[in-house]
């Protein structure tokens, strides 16, 4: 029999206990596992002489796979599979899948909150409130909008395509840059493709919505921030480390960058 483990206590004990009642109905023997880090590295022991990993997002090096002769399998439960060192994977004859698709409406509409929240400024504007000072309604600083806009969607995959379509509805023009653009998708959701250096030019608002590899690390720099129009906003629903966090700062400091909205670290 089969044996599968299940790691990740971030990920709430009821999907876990679902995944196991689920995976046994099918014949799989199954442990949910209590992991003291989040590197396998760390507790490879305990993972020794099962056939399968469901992962949450833990990192596994290629000592993990040099080290577990019997694993056949890891599956992320999530989009992201840059923790997993798939170069070592692959010459241990281990497959790497992940749930493509499983997050896209969640992730877009968490982009839209961003975009939303910032361009009215609503945090602050509660906090001021609150204090008495309603001088942000008076001078009109909570009247900007979304409708209208240009977004510029960098990534065009499940997430970016379901933010366009959403986005839709705001009546904003939409640009999207990808090397592998969905044209039949851009055509649908009334998207025009656009090079790097015209969606930097046009958008007022960019959305990030890429994976994190060697070419995307930190591509959000000095360099690419200076070929921005004035008081742009900057969405990342992806990968922290797509942006070097000096220079974001710096051009938030500096006023070139009206915002920056993250529900990454």
């Amino acid at each position: 029999m089969k044996k599968v483990a299940i790691i990740g206590k971030q990920q709430p004990l009821y999907i876990r206990e679902r995944m196991k009642s689920m995976l046994e109905g099918r014949g799989f023997e199954t442990d949910i596992l209590y992991m003291p880090t989040r590197n396998t590295a760390d507790f490879k022991n305990e993972l020794e002489g099962y056939h399968a990993i469901i992962s949450a997002g833990e990192e596994f090096p290629k000592e993990t796979f040099e080290y577990l002769k019997d694993l056949e399998l890891v599956s992320r439960f999530g989009v992201g599979t840059n923790e997993i060192d798939k170069v070592a994977a692959t010459k241990e004859g281990i497959a790497v899948c992940n749930a493509a698709g499983s997050f896209s409406k969640c992730v877009a509409e968490c982009a839209l909150a961003l975009m939303l929240n910032l361009i009215r400024d609503f945090v602050n504007c509660e906090k001021d409130f609150r204090k008495g000072d309603w001088s942000r309604f008076f001078e009109g600083r909570n009247a900007r909008q979304l409708s209208g806009k240009t977004v510029g969607l960098i990534g065009f995959g499940d997430i970016s395509q379901a933010l366009a379509k959403m986005l839709g509805g705001f009546e904003c023009r939409l640009l999207a840059y990808d090397p592998f653009m969905n044209e039949d998708a851009a055509k649908r959701l009334n998207v025009t493709y656009a090079s790097m250096d015209l969606l930097r030019k046009e958008s007022d608002i960019i959305s990030l919505h890429l994976p994190l590899n060697n070419d995307t690390q930190e591509m959000i720099d000095k360099k690419f921030l200076d070929g921005l129009k004035e008081n742009v906003i900057l969405i990342n629903t992806s990968r922290g480390k797509l942006i070097n966090e000096q220079d974001v700062a710096e051009y938030l400091k500096s006023g070139k960058l009206s915002a920056y909205g993250a529900d990454v670290f």
